[in-house]
Formats: structure tokens, sequence, C-alpha cells
């Protein structure tokens, strides 16, 4: 497993490491980063293409599921001597990923995993599923749904894909799905989380 660098404001890593105050945001809040050279506008959208045996599909859409993303880089770099930002490590990805996760109401399942970087951020995937309407007398409605359920799992990829310029990054995201409200962000305490984390 890979070890994780989280950097935060000093007082929100002394918050975590004194209560397990974590915040977590939304696709939506990372679109609108604040800094234009982090903003990333294509955040939790998809664009993909899926070939089958009988042909392609084409998606083009954003996340509208109840989500929660936190990210961490694999390169540690060299604090402000100021002391205005601090770090923690992330020494167990799985452990603290599940530790959080029971602190998401409505939590459905999650993903983590490297960012990949790329010049052409569409996604083509194969499925050896072929592309059909529902069989004569079938159920379109049941069809449709277990279609949007097949494309969705290939659709997770996606958001993990980002353009070329963000590579410096070197980021390795957490999500987390929900079943509830979307929100902007989810303010937890995890203090369970705290054990697979040390101080940067």
């Amino acid at each position: 497993m890979p070890m994780l660098t989280r950097q935060m404001k000093t007082e929100y890593v002394d918050a975590f490491f004194q209560d397990g105050t974590l915040r977590l945001s939304s696709f939506d809040v990372f679109r609108r980063h604040p800094d234009e050279l982090r903003r990333d506008t294509q955040e939790g959208r998809i664009v993909m293409e899926i070939e089958a045996p009988n042909g392609k599909t084409s998606v083009l859409g954003t996340n509208g599921q109840e989500a929660y993303v936190m990210c961490a880089s694999t390169v540690e770099t060299a604090l402000p001597s100021d002391g205005s930002v601090s770090a923690f490590r992330i020494l167990d990805t799985l452990g603290f990923a599940n530790a959080i996760s029971g602190q998401i109401p409505g939590f459905l399942g999650g993903t983590e995993g490297l960012c990949s970087y790329r010049d052409n951020t569409v996604l083509r995937k194969r499925d050896a599923r072929p592309i059909a309407p529902p069989p004569e007398g079938g159920d379109p409605e049941k069809w449709f749904e277990e279609q949007q359920r097949h494309i969705g799992k290939h659709s997770i990829d996606a958001f993990f894909v980002k353009e070329s310029r963000f590579s410096h990054e070197a980021e390795y995201r957490f999500i987390w799905f929900a079943s509830g409200t979307h929100r902007e962000y989810l303010d937890i305490k995890c203090p369970a989380a705290l054990q697979f984390c040390e101080r940067a």
C-alpha cells in the first residue's frame, strides 16, 4: 500500500488528531476550488465510450449521487516555514477508508486508488456484454435499470482520470457513496481513523 500525505491548514490537522474531526467534500466543491491552478472543472464528470461486441455506447454525464471525496498525495513536499500548513500520513488506506465509512449516514460503498493523468480524458472501455434491447416480452424498465447499473460500474473509473496538467499532484483519492440527499460537504468525527495515521 502506498504511504500517502494529506496537507491541510494546521488548525484542521490539529482538530483531526484531537478527536478525529474531518471534512469530506463533494465533487461540486472540487469543481469550484478557490485556487485556479488546483481547480478541476471536470471533477465528477463522466465522458466515456464502451465498446461491446455489437456496438458502442457513449456516456456523458455528471455524478448526481451523494458522494464524498478526500484526496492525498504520494509525493510529500516541504511545508511552509510559518506553520500555517501541516500534514498527516495515511499508513493503511483500507483501514482508514473503512473507519471513515462508518461515520457516513446511508453509506453504500466506496472506492479508492491512484489518479491517472492524460491529455485526452475520454475513458474508453471494452465490455464482453452485448448492447441489446430487452427480449420480446421483457420488461423494458427492468432492462433499463440493469443497463444503468452496469454502465454505472464502468463509470466509477472516470472519477480517477484527470488532465495531464494536474499530474504534479500525484493524487490518490478516496470516494464514499451514500444514499442520502446530495450535500456539498460532510463534517464527521472519526477517532477510529487515527490509528491508521501519523503526523508528518
